[in-house]
């Protein structure tokens, strides 16, 4: 087995090369990356003994390492706001690499990083008076704003080829607006629809919360 074509392994190396992996096949393997790093793969797991699930834990680590979990717990700041905050640092750290965000979803969340995040929101929504019952459904919800955003940035611009003719609806809009601004105006209005729902749970009466 040849020796590593840069450096000795590290947890880093390890990442990056998953990560690009990702960016080829979409996917990564043990035997994928010690082939892509040339070493023998179960060197890997002398930095990572987990193997995959620890890899994607560690991906997730690193992308979500940068989110001030502090400031969305701060009682001075509306909860509304603070939501907005959740939506938009989640969906930036989300978005830093689109094509991992298959295997981010796919895979159980157990790890520490990512599970503080949502008990940020659990408890935000706790405090907006949302019944318990509810809030599950309302992170599914939120999860959709943010993965579908973060996808949606790799989409291109215009993003739809309709006819004046056979599609007249859909070309008019899109003659009128459908640019490079588009993703964020889209996230924006799906930040404000979210926060909308919020509200309308938090005023309906439950013997729950």
């Amino acid at each position: 087995m040849p020796r590593p074509r840069t450096q000795l392994l590290s947890r880093d190396i390890i990442l990056d090369a998953a990560l690009e992996l990702i960016g080829k096949h979409h996917d990564f393997t043990i035997l994928g990356i010690g082939k892509h790093l040339g070493v023998n793969p179960s060197s890997l797991y002398h930095h990572l003994s987990g193997g995959k699930d620890e890899i994607v834990n560690s991906l997730r680590e690193r992308f979500y390492r940068n989110i001030d979990l502090a400031a969305l717990r701060d009682p001075r700041v509306p909860w509304q706001s603070r939501i907005e905050s959740w939506v938009r640092s989640y969906r930036a750290a989300v978005a830093q690499y689109p094509a991992a965000i298959p295997i981010l979803i796919g895979r159980i969340v157990d790890d520490r990083p990512t599970l503080a995040i949502y008990e940020a929101i659990a408890a935000l929504l706790a405090e907006a008076r949302v019944p318990l019952g509810s809030q599950v459904g309302v992170i599914a919800m939120l999860d959709s704003v943010v993965f579908g955003s973060a996808i949606d940035a790799g989409s291109p611009v215009p993003l739809w080829d309709p006819t004046a003719d056979t599609q007249p609806r859909l070309h008019a809009a899109i003659a009128a607006s459908d640019d490079s601004a588009r993703v964020a105006a889209g996230l924006t209005f799906g930040i404000q629809a979210a926060i909308m729902l919020v509200q309308s749970l938090a005023e309906e009466p439950t013997a729950e919360r």
